[in-house]
C-alpha cells in the first residue's frame, strides 16, 4: 500500500494591501473550509486511526481513510487495495501493525507524510517439508500523499521507499538471515542482491535468489537452488524489468540437516524462509525528487 507522485508546483507572488492583511487569514482556506483544528493534528490522528483499523481489521473504516481517486505507485486503486487487505488479513489473522510518523509537511490543501511501519504475525498456510505455522515480519519506510476535501483529509497516493519482509518456518525462524538490494534502480539495470545467512555448521543452506515484479495477481519466478557458500554470503546479479512495474528481490532458503547412516546420506528440510527486499524501478532515478525529500527530512533517522 505504497506509492509515488511527482509534483510540479507553480508559485505566484501576490501583493496584499496592508489594509487587507487583517481580513486575510489561513483560518479560512478555500470555500467552506474552516481550519478549526491544526492540519498536522488532523493528519496525525488519521495515522493513529490507520494503525488501529489495521490491527482491528476494520475494512470499511480503513478504506474510508483513502479517497476514491487513490492510486498507489504500484498501480493499485482503491478496489485493489480492498482485495489486498482482505487477502492479507485472511492469510495472517493475528498480524499486528505499528506506524511511526517521521515527518509531516502541509501546504494548504496538500500534505506529505513520511512513516516507518512494522508488522509481525503468524501464518497457518502450510509449506512442503516443514510442519507448523510460519512467522512473518516486515519493516518499511513510506511516503503518503494526502489531500483536503472540505474539512476532511484523505490519502490519495503512497510510495514505499524501502521494504524488507521475511516469512519463516521451522528452524529458519531462529537462523539470522538478511537480504539486501538497492531501493531504486533504472529500468533494465543490473543490480546485486546479497543474501547473508549465519546458520550452524551442522546444517546445509539451500538458496535461490531471483526478482519478481510487484503485480496482482502475483507472478512467481522459477527457482534454482544452490548450496550456500562457506562464507555465508551469496550474491546474484539481477536485471530490473523494463520499468512497467516495481519489483522485489526474492530469496528462498531451505535449511537442511544431513542424516548419515550406513554410508547413506539423507537430507531432511527442517526450515524454510522467504525474504524480499523492495526495488523501485524508476526511469530517472538520479533526478527523483523523492530521494532529495527523504535526505532532507529524515536525516539522522535510522531506517
Amino acid at each position: 500500500m505504497k506509492k509515488i507522485i511527482v509534483l510540479i508546483l507553480c508559485l505566484f507572488a501576490l501583493q496584499i494591501p496592508a489594509s487587507c492583511a487583517e481580513k486575510f487569514a489561513f483560518s479560512d482556506i478555500g470555500f467552506h473550509k474552516k481550519l478549526n483544528v491544526a492540519p498536522e493534528t488532523q493528519i496525525k490522528q488519521i495515522f493513529k486511526n490507520y494503525e488501529k483499523y489495521c490491527n482491528n481489521q476494520d475494512l470499511e473504516r480503513f478504506l474510508n481513510l483513502h479517497d476514491d481517486s487513490y492510486l498507489s505507485s504500484d498501480g493499485y486503486n482503491k478496489d485493489r487495495l480492498k482485495d489486498l487487505a482482505i487477502e492479507s488479513w485472511k492469510e495472517f489473522p493475528d498480524v499486528k501493525y505499528s506506524i511511526k510518523i517521521l515527518s509531516v509537511a502541509v501546504n494548504l490543501d496538500n500534505a506529505t507524510v513520511i512513516t516507518r511501519e512494522k508488522l509481525s504475525g503468524t501464518t497457518n498456510t502450510p509449506v512442503e517439508f516443514v510442519k507448523g505455522s510460519g512467522y512473518i515480519d516486515s519493516d518499511s519506510t513510506s511516503i503518503y500523499y494526502l489531500k483536503r476535501f472540505s474539512n476532511d483529509w484523505k490519502i490519495v497516493s503512497d510510495f514505499v521507499i524501502n521494504e524488507k519482509t521475511s516469512m519463516r518456518y521451522g528452524i529458519a525462524k531462529y537462523v539470522p538471515m538478511y537480504l539486501d538490494a538497492p531501493a531504486i534502480v533504472a529500468p533494465e539495470e543490473d543490480y546485486t542482491a546479497i543474501l547473508k545467512i549465519n546458520a550452524p555448521k551442522s546444517y546445509i543452506s539451500l538458496i535461490s535468489i531471483a526478482n519478481e515484479p510487484i503485480t496482482y495477481p502475483f507472478q512467481h519466478s522459477a527457482e534454482v537452488f544452490r548450496t550456500l557458500k562457506p562464507s555465508g554470503i551469496q550474491e546474484r546479479i539481477l536485471t530490473s524489468n523494463c520499468g512497467k512495474n516495481n519489483e522485489n528481490a526474492i530469496a528462498s532458503v531451505g535449511i537442511a540437516k544431513a542424516d548419515i547412516k550406513n554410508n547413506d546420506i539423507n537430507v531432511n528440510i527442517v526450515g524454510i524462509a522467504f525474504l524480499s527486499s523492495r526495488v523501485n524501478v524508476i526511469k530517472n532515478k538520479h533526478a527523483n525528487s523523492t530521494l532529495h525529500e527523504i535526505k532532507s527530512k529524515v536525516s539522522g533517522e535510522k531506517i
